[in-house]
């Protein structure tokens, strides 16, 4: 039994943000219903290495779901999805601007079945602001939110995150919407809806850029591997690889100094000195760093008491002891793939599991088994059938 096993969750969306909501809450224990498009279903289904219509990409984003095949356009499709939506708890969607009122779910529409639920809007600008109806997409949105220019080589041209950091922020930003939402119908104040953009989600993780801007007026660049605010912190390289440490405070400083054995760093004793003269600082420290190799390093920071790690590629990461310790990383058999790794729960309750029960589904696996019992009757279920609702 999870921590959401009595909830239900409708989840029409595609890609990534909205398929991330939907899976930490699956996670979680929650029967999320991911409905589909017939016949090509979620557009991730066909993008990446991958059985047909079971991509990696999807299989990551999609784990501890049922999946439903839905034709919205046709009379029978939108009952069998009101009949559907009437018992969920929660429904997350993201579709373009407009789209679901057009097809007639949009949250009036829902709310004249099920007036309890909680209704959660993922979109590129949110659903107010003058680029609400513009189309966005992760990689877009982190050029215009900013976090591009702040990403890259020091003295380089921007380059994005390595990852979809807009699309994942704002499917875990949308999670902790759905349960601020259930809390508040808890105490009786009913559903009620909310709506997170990609955009909001990448100024969002901004953070304190646009703060030092106003304090400062200064344009920050590429930041590379240092950190804008505090030095040293960043990646050094050693002997034989790299590794990134850091000193968290001015009262440390004197340890670090007397581990590298360079006294003259001594007159840079905080950190508002060690900003002003970075060059200088970082230059002293690389030299020592390049004396010895990596473990070396790992292992004289770590008896000193500094953070710190090496650079690791995602080889490193998929064998790494203390991911697979905290099931991070969950090995899971796959009736397509065969053994497949997928991604764990990041949040660990001692008293619940949150690990990966079921890999992805198959393209409206679980279509009749999920509308069975919502028709309630095998007659309705049929007129549904033949009515177009669940596709050819």
């Amino acid at each position: 039994m999870g921590l959401l096993s009595d909830l239900t969750v409708v989840e029409m969306t595609a890609h990534r943000a909205g398929p991330f909501c939907g899976a930490l809450l699956a996670d979680m224990g929650a029967d999320v219903v991911k409905v589909e498009r017939p016949g090509a279903g979620d557009p991730a289904r066909t993008q990446g290495p991958g059985p047909e219509k079971k991509s990696g990409y999807f299989q990551a984003l999609n784990r501890n779901k049922r999946s439903v095949t839905l034709d919205l356009k046709a009379d029978a499709g939108r009952e069998a999805f009101m009949e559907l939506i009437a018992d969920a708890d929660v429904f997350v969607e993201n579709f373009g601007y407009g789209v679901t009122e057009r097809l007639g779910i949009g949250y009036d529409d829902v709310t004249e079945v099920n007036e309890d639920v909680v209704y959660a809007s993922v979109k590129g600008y949110g659903k107010t602001g003058p680029l609400k109806e513009k189309p966005g997409l992760d990689l877009i949105l982190q050029a215009e939110g900013g976090i591009m220019s702040v990403t890259g080589p020091e003295d380089g041209d921007p380059v994005k995150v390595g990852q979809a950091v807009g699309d994942l922020t704002a499917g875990m930003f949308a999670t902790i919407g759905v349960l601020a939402r259930l809390h508040e119908r808890d105490r009786g104040d009913g559903g009620g809806r909310f709506d997170v953009g990609l955009f909001d989600a990448i100024v969002s993780v901004m953070n304190e850029y646009p703060t030092l801007y106003s304090l400062t007026g200064d344009v920050p660049g590429p930041q590379g591997t240092s950190h804008q605010t505090v030095v040293p912190y960043q990646l050094f390289e050693t002997a034989d690889g790299s590794v990134v440490t850091g000193v968290p405070s001015d009262d440390r400083w004197e340890d670090f100094v007397e581990m590298l054995g360079r006294d003259e760093l001594l007159d840079y004793p905080t950190n508002a000195d060690r900003v002003e003269n970075r060059e200088t600082v970082v230059d002293i420290v690389q030299a020592e760093f390049e004396q010895e190799s990596t473990d070396y390093w790992l292992a004289e920071l770590t008896e000193h008491g500094f953070p710190n790690g090496p650079l690791n590629d995602v080889a490193d990461v998929a064998e790494h002891e203390q991911a697979r310790a905290r099931d991070l990383l969950v090995d899971v058999e796959d009736p397509d793939s065969g053994e497949i790794t997928l991604p764990g729960h990041p949040i660990h309750f001692p008293d619940h599991d949150v690990s990966v029960r079921s890999p992805a589904p198959r393209l409206g696996e679980h279509t009749d088994e999920v509308f069975a019992d919502v028709a309630g009757e095998q007659t309705t279920l049929d007129q549904w059938r033949d009515g177009g609702a669940f596709g050819d």
